[in-house]
């Protein structure tokens, strides 16, 4: 039925070990491989013909996930935002729409879900290098508070930052023209 949600994943790539995993969490929760993308593909049943669906995401697909989109048979992929970190192909929705708003919006998501999961000293290495591609990106992920969004509405968390996320899209706009 058009609509209905089959699988879901989020990220857990950066998640150590099994004390820091929520219940329900991916398959692949605590490993390199636990991508959102790759959690939700890892939720579908060998029997499912996948044909007919369409794979979802905030960002572009990264070569690992859109090879096991490919693989399990998925119908369309279909993503939010271009990944600056190491796009791969698929079927953008018009993140450049409305300004690259929602580019901006989901790559901050992504940084700050990145940054929440991170051990140790120092930056790690994706949100580093979002500061030299990125630099807009990098800024409205240090303007948000600490810790993980508590409200499970996209829209609500970055509700505040809106101005400035419109702001930063004009700002990237005229960098990349």
């Amino acid at each position: 039925m058009a609509g209905t949600v089959l699988c879901e994943g989020r990220n857990e790539a950066y998640e150590e070990g099994p004390s820091e995993r929520p219940s329900g969490a991916g398959p692949l929760g605590g490993t390199p491989l636990a991508h959102a993308e790759m959690n939700a593909l890892g939720a579908a049943r060998t029997g499912w013909d996948l044909g007919g669906t369409t794979l979802w995401s905030t960002q572009e697909p990264c070569g690992m996930w859109a090879a096991a989109a490919e693989f399990t048979g998925v119908g369309e992929v279909r993503y939010l935002a271009p990944d600056p970190w190491a796009p791969a192909g698929g079927s953008g929705t018009g993140a450049e729409a409305e300004g690259g708003v929602w580019l901006l919006a989901a790559n901050v998501m992504f940084l700050r879900s990145v940054v929440a999961a991170a051990q140790g000293p120092g930056e790690p290495r994706i949100p580093a290098h979002h500061r030299t591609a990125e630099p807009e990106t990098a800024s409205l992920h240090d303007a948000l508070p600490p810790g993980l969004p508590a409200s499970p509405a996209v829209e609500t968390w970055p509700a505040p930052l809106w101005p400035a996320v419109r702001q930063a899209a004009a700002s990237r706009a005229s960098r990349t023209s």
